[in-house]
Formats: structure tokens, C-alpha cells, sequence
């Protein structure tokens, strides 16, 4: 059993002799956090000069006119390879001292010394080294309460096609959630909110770039960037939608049920390939009506979450037959939690926790964290400053989510054969939030659960959170 780190290093085999599959997806969608916005070019200067006609003409270059002639008509993605990428961060002599991804890139459940490992790995392996990375986008505004970043990797396989204008797949990789409060904030919005600004800014990232170069899509995103990738591609515009090869959603979370059960979301779900790890916390938040791929993790609880835990054997997941029982009650408790509250009451909720966590000032899970002691009384003075009822549903939210948080794995199975094929579905998928099996064709459904699903009172919750 290895982990994507060791494929990164193991798996040479050309995408002709081994075609992207999921593994490549989520390595791909992981390499996002790296620190890449100090060192690719953004997708601002590429619309600057590419992004019309006029804009093309204005970027003559006479020392390349030839160049400049053919970018006229087809222009090119303004990249680096991943190669250059690891050089540039890795092995430069001026980051040669500080060599770690920047904070803002950091997720609080993965060592951010991991994805330095994996981008080193794949920026040395001939799989990897010639995919070419650029269009990065990148903000947080804590005004609007939203955290986006995304990238463009061009793979190295438009050698295959006949359009002599074809350069390569276009994958492209929305970030998750960072270890900001902000990022955070915006992910719990989504109980209220839709769509929220990320989703927004990944729909207009995703036509931009169709915009600007020919080619393939392929949408990847780990987390809430699998939430993204799922919205840009069923907003998309009828032309881009049909470029879509593939979606894939790694324990991204799902959405509400009226969007679900909505003609664009069934127009796009044949083309999604949702994973998760079977103890899934993340992924089993909202609906998700596509069968879940399940991987074992070597990891307990809210810590499956990170893809570093995620096992393989060759180059294939190792697959369980079903979601944990963990996982499944989590995705029926909130469900009918959520249910169980107006809009008005969950952003109540929403906002009664982040005040809690804001309390001493904190930006970012870590500090939370690295301060908590000291934190302490400044996060039990914001708590007590609530109304009875915007403490008893946060204290019901971080009921559900401790339990979920804590649970234990169950022993990882032997590697099982599995399919290693992007859209081969086997007996290791399992509709989100159903007990078994592979037939059932939707997700425990929070308003048909409210007879098997209770939620805890508060009295019960309190006595979990504490």
C-alpha cells in the first residue's frame, strides 16, 4: 500500500502509455496548494495579452515574428512546466532558505511540508515534469467573505490530435479550502448561501479560459474545490460544457437539494466522478446524488480528509464497498439539521461560530490553534454573548461534527482489484449518505430523514461537546 507522494515518484509512464485517471486528478488537484502565484503567470496577464484580437496585434515581438504570426489566431498558454515550477521554488538560490509553501496555501489538516514533497516528486518524474502550469488566480477578500484560487495545467499529449492549433488537455484545478477563517467562513456560508463568491469566480475562471485556449477540460478540485469544479462545469455555456471530458470531485462537499435535483445538474452528473474516504466529513456535507467512489485512508476521523492518507496499490485506489457507518449518520444528522432551520437560523448559526473562533483576534485555523489556551476566555466571553438560541444550534452544529471528527477507521482491506479507468464505476461506489450497496441511486435525502435521523438535543450535545 503507498500514497500519492510514492506514485509521484514511481509512476513514469507517459499519459499515451497510462491516460490521466483519478490519481493524476488528485495529485493535481493537491499541487494547487503549493506556493505556484509567486512564480506562474496569472491569468490577468494572459487576458491582457491574449484576451482579444487588438491585444494580440499589441504583443508583437520582432525578435519571434513567426511566433507572433501563428499566436494571432490560436495564442498560447503562458506557462511554465512543472519542471521549471519545482526548480524555480525548490532549488532556487533565493528560496533556497524558505522553500515551504506561503500559509495562505496551507490546509489545517495537512503538513504543508507534504505538498513541497509532492510538487518536488512530480516536478522530477518524466510523467509530470513536461505539463505545463499558468493562469493562476488568487485572492481572499475578507469583505465579501471569500477565498478562490485556481491554475491551468496543460498536459503533454496534443501530439495525439490531428488540430495542428491543439496544444494539450486543459486540466484545470480549483484550490479547497486554506487554512483561513475567512475560506472556513465562506464553506459554511454554502448552508445558506448560493451561490456563494467562490463559485461565482470559478464559473468566470472556467470561461475564461475556454475563451482563451482550444483544447479538452478536464475540472479537478480536492475539498471545496471539488465543490467549484462541479458548479463551473454545470454553469457553464452549452459550447464549453460540451468540451468537458471529465469532472472529478474529491471529497468535495454537495449542494442543496433543489440544486441537485436541477436539469443543469443532471445534464453534467453523467461526466462527475465523486471520491471520498470512508469516514468522509467533508464530502458528506449537502447532497450528492452521483455514486461515491469510497478509498481507504490510513488515517481516523476529520485527519481522512487530507489526500496524503489516501492508500493506493499500483495505480489504482484502494476501494471499500461502502461508506463508515460514521459517515453515514454525520451526512443524516446534518442533513436534518440543516433541514430543521430557516436560512435566517443557519447563517445565525454560521456567524455565532465564527464570532467564537474570531475572538481573539485569530485569522486562521492555526492560530486558533498554536493560541488556543490563551484564547480561551475571550472564545467563551463571545460564546456566552449569544442569544440562547444561536448557542443552542451552534452547540447542536459542533455536536454532529465532533462525533463525526473522532471516529475511528475500520481495519484497511487488501488491495482489491479496482478499475483503473476515470469512468469505470465498480462495486467500491456507494451513494453518499446510504448504509449499502451500489444500486441505490440517490443520497439519504435530509427531508425524509427526519423520522430516522434525529438530531441531538441540546442538552445531549453539550454533553458530547464537552
Amino acid at each position: 500500500m503507498t500514497g500519492i507522494i510514492d506514485y509521484a515518484h514511481t509512476e513514469t509512464r507517459s499519459f499515451a502509455d497510462l491516460p490521466f485517471n483519478e490519481i493524476d486528478a488528485l495529485i493535481i488537484s493537491t499541487l494547487i496548494y503549493e506556493d505556484v502565484a509567486s512564480i506562474c503567470p496569472t491569468l490577468m496577464l494572459d487576458e491582457t495579452r491574449s484576451g482579444s484580437f487588438a491585444a494580440r496585434i499589441r504583443a508583437f515581438e520582432p525578435k519571434h515574428p513567426l511566433i507572433w504570426l501563428k499566436g494571432i489566431w490560436r495564442p498560447e498558454l503562458e506557462s511554465v512546466s512543472l519542471d521549471e515550477a519545482n526548480r524555480e521554488l525548490h532549488r532556487s538560490p533565493k528560496t533556497h532558505a524558505d522553500d515551504k509553501p506561503h500559509e495562505a496555501q496551507m490546509v489545517s489538516v495537512v503538513n504543508p511540508d507534504l505538498t513541497h514533497d509532492l510538487f518536488q516528486a512530480a516536478g522530477e518524474n518524466p510523467r509530470y515534469a513536461n505539463v505545463r502550469l499558468g493562469a493562476v488566480v488568487e485572492h481572499i477578500n475578507p469583505g465579501e467573505q471569500t477565498q478562490f484560487a485556481a491554475a491551468t495545467f496543460q498536459l503533454p499529449d496534443g501530439h495525439k490530435r490531428r488540430k495542428p492549433t491543439y496544444k494539450g488537455t486543459l486540466v484545470i484545478s480549483f484550490r479547497g479550502t486554506d487554512d483561513s477563517l475567512i475560506g472556513w467562513k465562506e464553506d459554511f456560508n454554502m448552508a445558506f448561501q448560493y451561490p456563494v463568491p467562490a463559485q461565482r469566480s470559478a464559473n468566470a475562471y472556467l470561461d475564461t479560459v475556454a475563451r482563451l485556449w482550444e483544447g479538452p477540460i478536464i475540472l479537478v478540485g480536492h475539498s471545496k474545490g471539488g465543490n467549484l469544479a462541479i458548479y463551473a462545469a454545470m454553469n457553464a455555456e452549452p459550447k464549453v460544457r460540451g468540451r468537458i471530458q471529465h469532472v472529478y470531485s474529491l471529497d468535495g462537499p454537495g449542494f442543496p437539494p433543489e440544486i441537485v435535483t436541477s436539469p443543469a445538474y443532471r445534464t453534467i452528473q453523467p461526466k462527475v466522478t465523486k471520491i471520498v474516504p470512508s469516514s468522509s466529513i467533508v464530502g458528506m456535507i449537502f447532497e450528492t446524488p452521483e455514486p461515491c467512489r469510497v478509498v481507504s485512508s490510513d488515517s481516523d476521523g476529520i485527519m481522512q480528509h487530507s489526500a496524503f492518507t489516501w492508500l493506493l496499490d499500483g495505480d489504482q485506489f484502494i476501494t471499500e464497498p461502502d461508506l463508515s457507518s460514521s459517515s453515514q449518520l454525520f451526512n443524516e444528522e446534518l442533513n436534518h439539521w440543516i433541514a430543521t432551520l430557516t436560512p435566517e437560523q443557519r447563517k445565525r448559526a454560521v456567524d455565532a461560530l465564527f464570532t467564537v473562533l474570531h475572538a481573539n483576534g485569530a485569522t486562521s485555523f492555526s492560530e486558533v490553534m498554536s493560541n488556543f489556551p490563551a484564547s480561551i476566555p475571550a472564545m467563551l466571553g463571545a460564546y456566552v454573548g449569544l442569544t440562547p438560541a444561536d448557542r443552542r444550534h451552534l452547540v447542536e452544529a459542533l455536536a454532529i461534527l465532533f462525533k463525526a471528527s473522532t471516529a475511528k477507521r475500520r481495519p484497511t482491506p487488501a488491495p482489491a482489484s479496482a478499475p483503473s479507468s476515470a469512468t469505470a464505476k465498480g462495486t467500491a461506489e456507494t451513494p453518499a449518505g446510504t448504509a449499502t450497496g451500489t444500486d441505490r441511486a440517490a443520497p439519504a435525502r435530509a427531508d425524509t430523514d427526519a423520522g430516522t435521523a434525529a438530531s441531538p438535543s441540546a442538552e445531549d450535545a453539550t454533553e458530547i461537546a464537552d
